[in-house]
């Protein structure tokens, strides 16, 4: 008998190339790594020799300044030519069209540059990846980087210049830099896919061979599915494993002829029960969370449950709605809500928020619960910042439809709450309580105080740091606490300069908390040369003017105490 074990043999053959396939991405794997760390290596040397350049010319300069005694116009003279036998050693030692030398001051300003795309005097976007913390060693300011130029990719080595605080990189084309890589990167591919494709050929050829029977046994059985006709049988072709299946499948078929019925009557039954189950499913998901709907389903008796975790709470408000409402007519404002809300809930929803109640025309949102996906905070301020983004579409067409705007406050809060369902057998909800909560709505009324339509808490910015830019706002007790919080305007992307304008307000919040008032002042006011009009910046400077005339006490922080919600 020819076993079909041997038959399986004959099919594995082809599968052999797997490990043509594992020795063709391993020799591309160390070539491409070997490439690498030579070329890596060619560059770290030329930016030593550029930067050791650079200290020469340097010290060359302060002995002419020392020897000559250089006005301050001889030695802007000096320092010009500096800078040019800086660039012309750079070119020298560097490949034309291929490799380029840029240096760039520690507030990202290019000083110097060899690169037609990035002229001195611009700021380079990509500095805060090479950028080292102020404490830190100047010498292991060094190291590897990639970034995009024009829309093309480069990679370079940088190195700390700590004389004049710079950070001069030498980059090349990623596409030339690892050209011969890329090369031994494709010939392998051709290899492989001819392989491949071989490989696939003769493996459809056996398995034709082999699923023949196989296939009189499948066609049998989809003709009795089709036909209802039990009394159909497939043909014996070999003698071997599966020319017993098929007897086998033979005398199946007898012994199911006899319990067809039954099996026919149970399973129509099982259809109706689960059909009626998902109706019940899909009412109850209107008010509750999936997720809660299929744990009261399978564990009814742990239904009142509640349980400690943390997550992140969102609270948004829409401004003064009751003078919005008063203005507008019923239907109108009752076609307004229901867009907005649509908009906002879509929004939380496909960040995989939860929404735990609506209050008139608050809404509560929840990240976290019942179910985690390990990025719950990080969602939920995405999810609080495209309603911003959202409203701006939703305005413009209140602004077609010659109908109210609407401004909104959003607060949201990371912390320890009491989550499930809350009530009697007969009524319950489900939803968070805690100070967590408490907290988030707070944040919420404050975003009226200090004039910014977005606050988070400390715990939040901690949590996603990673992930966004801040704004401090300042320090705060919020009504029915005492200890203070600190907290933050939170953005996804800036502007050049909302950077600048973000970086400078940090600054002077920090003045401000130690009381350097002229300080504080000063950069305050820088912020407004970027940011025209911003509210919460006149805030500050209107107390500093207060503060200046009535200092606050031996014990202030900066904490604001709230007296209303």
């Amino acid at each position: 008998m020819f076993s079909i074990r041997y038959k399986i043999i004959i099919i594995v053959v082809p599968l052999l190339l797997v490990s043509l396939i594992i020795l063709t991405i391993t020799s591309v794997g160390l070539a491409y790594n070997g490439i690498s760390i030579v070329a890596k290596e060619f560059l770290g040397y030329k930016i030593n020799q550029i930067v050791q350049k650079a200290e020469n010319e340097v010290e060359n300069l302060k002995r002419l300044k020392k020897d000559l005694g250089l006005n301050e116009e001889s030695y802007k003279e000096f320092y010009k030519i500096t800078l040019q036998n800086i660039i012309d050693y750079s070119h020298s030692i560097t490949k034309k069209d291929i490799e380029t030398v840029v240096a760039i001051d520690s507030n990202g300003i290019i000083k110097i540059s060899t690169d037609p795309f990035l002229k001195p005097g611009e700021e380079a976007d990509f500095f805060d990846k090479m950028k080292h913390g102020d404490d830190e060693d100047p010498e292991i300011r060094k190291g590897w980087i990639s970034f995009d130029v024009n829309n093309l990719r480069r990679v370079g080595f940088y190195r700390y210049f700590a004389e004049w605080d710079w950070y001069i990189l030498l980059s090349a084309y990623s596409k030339m830099f690892y050209k011969d890589a890329n090369q031994i990167f494709i010939i392998s591919l051709i290899i492989l896919l001819i392989s491949i494709l071989v490989s696939g050929i003769l493996l459809i050829i056996f398995i034709n061979y082999i699923l023949g029977p196989l296939r009189n046994v499948i066609s049998a059985m989809n003709d009795i599915i089709k036909l209802n006709d039990l009394t159909k049988r497939v043909p014996i072709l070999y003698n071997d494993e599966i020319g017993e299946l098929a007897f086998t499948f033979n005398n199946m078929l007898g012994e199911l002829e006899n319990a067809y019925s039954q099996i026919k009557e149970y399973a129509f039954q099982s259809v109706l029960a689960q059909k009626k189950e998902e109706r019940i499913k899909n009412m109850f998901q209107k008010y509750v969370p999936q997720d809660v709907v299929d744990d009261i389903v399978h564990n009814p008796t742990r239904a009142l449950e509640g349980k400690d975790k943390n997550v992140t709470v969102l609270f948004s408000d829409i401004r003064s709605f009751t003078t919005i409402s008063e203005s507008m007519p019923p239907d109108v404002l009752v076609k307004s809500l229901n867009s907005y809300f649509t908009l906002m809930v879509d929004i939380i929803y496909n960040r995989r928020g939860v929404i735990d109640k609506y209050i008139g025309d608050a809404i509560m949102a929840v990240f976290g619960a019942p179910k985690e996906y390990g990025d719950d905070v990080q969602q939920g301020v995405l999810a609080g910042l495209e309603m911003l983004e959202k409203l701006e579409v939703f305005n413009k067409e209140q602004r077609k439809n010659n109908a109210k705007e609407f401004k909104i406050g959003i607060g949201i809060n990371y912390g320890p709450v009491t989550v499930g369902n809350i009530g009697t057998s007969q009524k319950m909800d489900y939803t968070v309580i805690g100070d967590a909560v408490n907290l988030a709505s707070r944040l919420e009324g404050l975003t009226k105080e200090y004039f910014v339509p977005i606050i988070i808490s400390d715990e939040t910015r901690k949590a996603t740091k990673d992930f966004f830019y801040f704004r401090e706002i300042g320090r705060v007790t919020v009504k029915g606490k005492t200890e203070p919080v600190i907290i933050w305007q939170p953005a996804r992307n800036l502007k050049r300069n909302e950077k600048i304008a973000w970086r400078i307000h940090n600054k002077a919040i920090r003045f401000f908390l130690q009381r350097q008032w002229d300080e504080s002042e000063k950069l305050f006011i820088d912020v407004l040369e970027h940011l025209k009009d911003d509210n919460l910046v006149k805030r500050y400077l209107n107390e500093i003017k207060e503060y200046r005339i009535s200092p606050p006490g031996q014990g202030w922080d900066g904490t604001t105490i709230m007296t209303h919600k």
